[in-house]
């Protein structure tokens, strides 16, 4: 089936949002209409486009080279259908497509969840210039333990002919979480923590470890560990729900946080000064087959906030970015910002300055709240 006739399917289920009411209907309420554009310093850029709900979270988004590669186009999408009726469970589908050329990879993958906890799920991942095609099906139950929620799945993955096991757990309460899984081809930990809530403007630490390694299957591919970290958390990247996405791999099928196999997809990371308030970073750690590690740091410090001004310069960011190596040395670059919140208009604009490449990176992000 065409992937065009899938996604038009998956906005049908999210139908009934159009004749919601409003914004304070459960089809569109605390939803987001958000758009980036990133010039990465290699003259190469990046546009996406999401629309975020309750029950529809899908886009669509281009890389454009300007170095003589081809452009990537992608877009997908994911339903949530069974919204308002808790009584009958919960399905959640989703259908991904990347072009590149003649490449094209298509994506879907669906759950249905009892409201006793338990689901059953399934996809694919079609390619059709590469025998890397994927096959899965899976099994998870979700409950909780006094203050304990918990998740746990096994499932079954073929990939190129090759059958494997696997499955995943993550435990959380409101400030802790931890998460292990496998699936044949990786396996995944995530480590996260979340300071209580002390209020608006107050300090709320938060930090999370993020580790995939991907040379246990038939392809050898990279070590990746990510961790990010502010003392200013508020919602989203570091919290417990959106963790899900990353915790319990391709296969999880998180609505919270929808990811899937393919890369890239319209489900965007935030950036670093994105993720809190006051001070946040981000380092990156990769280590490729042929044993090379690529580092990257960057941080983001808001001056205004830390000294408690109440104004748009509580808005503005400076930082520190460090790329190892860059190429063959470390590059160490500068950065300047703005992020701020305005009612329903939530903007930012970056500028990055790379001091070794003599080069200049741009974003510019836009969401209405809706």
């Amino acid at each position: 089936m065409p992937l065009k006739i899938l996604l038009f399917t998956l906005l049908m289920a999210a139908q009934p949002c159009l004749y919601a009411g409003g914004i304070d209907s459960p089809y569109f309420k605390g939803g987001k209409l958000d758009a980036f554009y990133d010039r990465k310093d290699n003259g190469d850029f990046q546009v996406n486009s999401i629309l975020w709900t309750p029950i529809f979270k899908g886009g669509h988004g281009v890389q454009v080279s300007e170095t003589g590669g081809q452009d990537i186009n992608y877009f997908g999408g994911f339903a949530r259908p069974l919204l308002t009726r808790p009584e009958l469970g919960d399905l959640i589908l989703g259908a991904q497509e990347v072009l590149q050329g003649d490449s094209k990879q298509t994506e879907v993958q669906g759950e249905y969840r009892l409201p006793s906890g338990l689901g059953f799920g399934g996809g694919f991942v079609d390619r059709n210039l590469s025998n890397q095609d994927i096959k899965f099906a899976k099994m998870s139950y979700r409950n909780e333990w006094q203050s304990i929620k918990y998740i746990a799945s096994t499932q079954w993955q073929s990939f190129q002919g090759q059958d494997d096991p696997g499955g995943y757990l993550a435990l959380y309460n409101k400030q802790l979480m931890a998460s292990w899984g496998s699936d044949g081809e990786q396996w995944r930990s995530t480590v996260g923590y979340v300071a209580p809530d002390q209020g608006a403007n107050k300090l709320r630490p938060a930090i999370e470890m993020f580790y995939v390694d991907n040379t246990i299957g038939k392809v050898n591919g990279s070590k990746d560990m990510m961790v990010t970290g502010s003392l200013g958390f508020r919602k989203g990247f570091l919290g417990h729900e959106a963790r899900l996405g990353r915790a319990m791999g391709p296969t999880g099928v998180e609505f919270a946080n929808p990811l899937g196999f393919l890369n890239p997809n319209f489900n965007r990371r935030l950036t670093a000064w994105e993720v809190g308030d006051f001070v946040n970073f981000r380092f990156i750690h990769k280590t490729l087959p042929n044993s090379i590690r690529e580092e990257t740091l960057e941080t983001a410090l808001y001056p205004g906030q830390l000294l408690g001004t109440d104004s748009l310069v509580s808005a503005l960011f400076v930082g520190v970015g460090i790329t190892s190596p860059n190429p063959g040395q470390n590059g160490v670059s500068g950065l300047l910002g703005y992020h701020k919140r305005i009612d329903n208009i939530e903007s930012s604009f970056r500028v990055q300055h790379d001091f070794d490449r003599d080069d200049t990176s741009l974003f510019f992000s836009l969401i209405h709240w809706l």
